[in-house]
């Protein structure tokens, strides 16, 4: 499961970027979510020394929501689903 979400994981910034160099303006971070790796996964690549000192430090590994507007493109709102409500990008629910 975390390999899956892990293994392709970039800096927020190179992600943000190759998405503005995509044509894509107005790009915004609507939600940004901590992902919470179990010591006992921890442990198999760190010592406790290190694992503390990741915990305890401004790094990690986040899943973000990120909103843009393409140009020339027909303006819509799409509906995003999550724990069963309906919002819209921009909306303030996300």
């Amino acid at each position: 499961m975390y390999a899956g979400c892990v293994s392709g994981a970039i800096q927020k910034s190179a992600y943000l970027s190759r998405i503005e160099e995509a044509g894509f303006t107005g790009v915004t971070v609507q939600k940004e979510k901590a992902i919470i790796i179990p010591d006992d996964i921890l442990q198999d690549y760190m010592n406790e020394a290190e694992i503390e000192s990741f915990k305890s430090g401004a790094t990690g590994i986040f899943s973000i929501t990120v909103f843009g507007k393409k140009a020339g493109e027909k303006s819509s709102t799409i509906p995003i689903i999550e724990g069963g409500a309906v919002c819209t990008p921009g909306g303030g629910c996300c």
